[in-house]
């Protein structure tokens, strides 16, 4: 199969994927944040961003816009994770599943004060807080290495700010508990702005599929340039295989064979190891805080295309070698 051919095949599964998950009805817009409250329910975008630069697009790509909420879990991670690598930062969060809900006070109450990983809000919470500087610093440390991992700068949708800091109650009493135990080292209030803000950073979905393909290629960009270690990059990869989809890791994994982040505006990111990146967005969530009609679109085109890590090589082969 040449390259051609393999994109297109892509292309094509990724389409029809998408044109089934569009008559699933089943989910809930994450009505606690008001402002995510408000989006037209049934948009849905997909992209997929391979690690040799091809990308291809299915649905609602042109028009739909997101905040990217948990996922940027991964950006404060990554970030860290480059500037004082995994010892110091694995002695701030432990890097195990919860198997709790994604909020959890009690997990924190009960089995803390160390946040369970860096893929709930607890862990993220502690990490926002280890970020260096004042308000202002730590803003734009975060606009840095959005724009490195995204491969573009991107900005803060002001409204879900603000939505998000006049509701983030329960984010309140997380942020004030790991303080008193002196896990978060700066005042919770200063580390719940920067939380939130990193919450609402806005993209689209052909932005979103450039951080998972990085992931996918070990690091690398498209065209070979080093942008984060290969540790970091395995180490990343791990977290989100383990609880990159909280309290649904397990059977996510099981299904696709793809480690992902979600986040509950409704978008997913994926690594397919290897091959690229995948990212989809649709806002009605289960009670997991998972996509409905995202993890329709991951689990058909993983099927389709033999994209289970497991798999020795897969379906889709490039000049009959390994792709």
């Amino acid at each position: 199969m040449n390259r051609t051919e393999y994109l297109n095949r892509i292309h094509q599964v990724l389409i029809e994927a998408v044109k089934q998950a569009k008559e699933e009805s089943h989910g809930q817009v994450a009505s606690y944040i008001p402002e995510l409250a408000s989006v037209e329910p049934d948009q849905l975008s997909a992209s997929i961003y391979l690690s040799d630069g091809s990308q291809v697009h299915a649905g609602d790509f042109g028009t739909h816009r997101f905040t990217i909420q948990s996922v940027a879990k991964l950006v404060v991670l990554i970030g860290l994770l480059e500037e004082y690598g995994e010892e110091k930062i694995f002695s701030w969060i432990n890097a195990e599943p919860s198997g709790q809900h994604f909020s959890s006070v009690s997990q924190v109450d009960r089995y803390g004060p160390i946040p369970a990983n860096p893929m709930v809000n607890a862990g993220a919470i502690a990490l926002c807080g280890r970020i260096p500087g004042d308000t202002l610093t730590r803003q734009l440390w975060l606009d840095r290495w959005m724009e490195k991992l995204f491969g573009l700068p991107l900005s803060i949708d002001e409204k879900v700010f603000q939505s998000e800091k006049l509701t983030g109650d329960r984010n309140r009493s997380i942020a004030y508990l790991l303080r008193s135990n002196k896990v978060l080292i700066i005042p919770a209030e200063d580390a719940l702005d920067t939380y939130f803000r990193l919450c609402s950073y806005e993209a689209d979905i052909t932005a979103a599929a450039k951080l998972p393909m990085i992931l996918a290629n070990g690091g690398l960009d498209s065209e070979g340039k080093r942008v984060i270690s290969e540790l970091t990059s395995n180490a990343v990869v791990a977290l989100m295989a383990t609880c990159g989809m909280y309290d649904e890791s397990g059977m996510h994994l099981v299904r696709t064979g793809m480690p992902a982040k979600s986040g509950v505006s409704g978008l997913i990111v994926a690594v397919a190891t290897g091959r690229g990146g995948f990212a989809v967005s649709s806002p009605k969530l289960n009670n997991k805080g998972g996509s409905v009609r995202g993890h329709h679109v991951l689990n058909s085109v993983s099927k389709a295309l033999d994209w289970h890590f497991a798999a020795p090589w897969g379906y889709l082969r490039l000049d009959d070698e390994p792709f």
